[in-house]
């Protein structure tokens, strides 16, 4: 788990997706993707980072930083230990089944199982097969390395309509949410789109997306409670992605990402994910602008010429 191997492993996923070698985060060519990669393959993750990559404790550090938060209760924390098959996951998950509550590792992103459909060991096969590999191994994303395999069990976010909640991203800097990335009917009809702060208007006016008519822009009051949060949250760290939920009775921390889409994501628009574009471009650039014109990036460069 060395940065060199790490690098090794996964460059050529990097490479895949945007025809080239990732670059040094110095080079005036990279982009956010560059200076995520570089961050992911670096073994030595701070404590308050891997606290917040846990779902556990990222939920009491998020409590810390903002007492007002609202966060989805937690029902259990099963070590995966005790855990060999399948089966052995799904009795220890049948008191929620049928019940609003929701199942994921707590050491890894993704197989996320929604407990009231779940009718047999088979619905929760996915979601041991992540929880017991060593997440970080995947695409090296260094942050959750040994970290304890658990899996968490919570209660649903409450929602005005049917349907999960919004989910708000903020992209932040030193402490300073610069846009923001909604996420609607992500378990539908998905539909995603950039926003620019505060007033949560299309980051990218040619993105070529069309607002469903299924979404409803948040209250300005709620917007604002929202950027604060953000600005609380990513307070402590450089650069990190903050999620929140839009629910019913007020928002909720839903995690500190700090590795988005391990380095291969693209910003949504109507031109397709699939492919760098004039919307990726312009978000790539407003936060790589912001992280090399901070007075915090300046004094780290004045340092290393002494």
């Amino acid at each position: 788990m060395t940065r060199p191997f790490n690098h090794l492993i996964a460059g050529p996923h990097f490479a895949r997706r945007f025809g080239r070698w990732p670059l040094c985060p110095s080079n005036p060519a990279a982009t956010i993707n560059d200076l995520i990669f570089a961050r992911m393959i670096e073994p030595d993750w701070p404590a308050l980072h891997r606290r917040f990559v846990a779902k556990d404790t990222a939920k009491i550090e998020a409590q810390r930083l903002v007492p007002a938060l609202r966060v989805p209760e937690t029902l259990a924390v099963i070590p995966v230990a005790e855990l060999p098959s399948p089966q052995h996951l799904w009795e220890r998950l049948t008191p929620f089944v049928g019940t609003d509550a929701i199942a994921k590792p707590g050491h890894a992103s993704g197989a996320a199982t929604f407990l009231r459909p779940a009718r047999s060991a088979d619905d929760v096969e996915a979601l041991h097969a992540l929880a017991t590999r060593d997440y970080a191994t995947i695409l090296r994303e260094m942050q959750y390395w040994r970290l304890p395999k658990t899996i968490i069990v919570e209660t649903m976010v409450p929602v005005r309509t049917s349907g999960p909640p919004d989910d708000y991203k903020f992209h932040c800097v030193h402490g300073e949410p610069l846009l923001a990335q909604v996420d609607h009917g992500r378990f539908g009809a998905p539909w995603s789109r950039l926003l620019r702060l505060p007033d949560f208007a299309p980051m990218h006016a040619d993105d070529g997306l069309v607002t469903p008519a299924s979404y409803t822009l948040p209250t300005p009051e709620r917007i604002a409670a929202m950027i604060a949060a953000a600005r609380a949250l990513s307070a402590p760290f450089d650069f990190v992605r903050v999620d929140l939920y839009d629910g019913a009775d007020g928002i909720y921390f839903g995690e500190l990402t700090f590795t988005p889409a391990a380095a291969l994501g693209i910003a949504p628009a109507g031109q397709g994910v699939h492919r760098v574009n004039p919307t990726h471009r312009l978000y790539s650039d407003t936060l790589m602008r912001a992280l090399n014109t901070h007075p915090a990036r300046n004094a780290q460069a004045l340092r290393a010429l002494v």
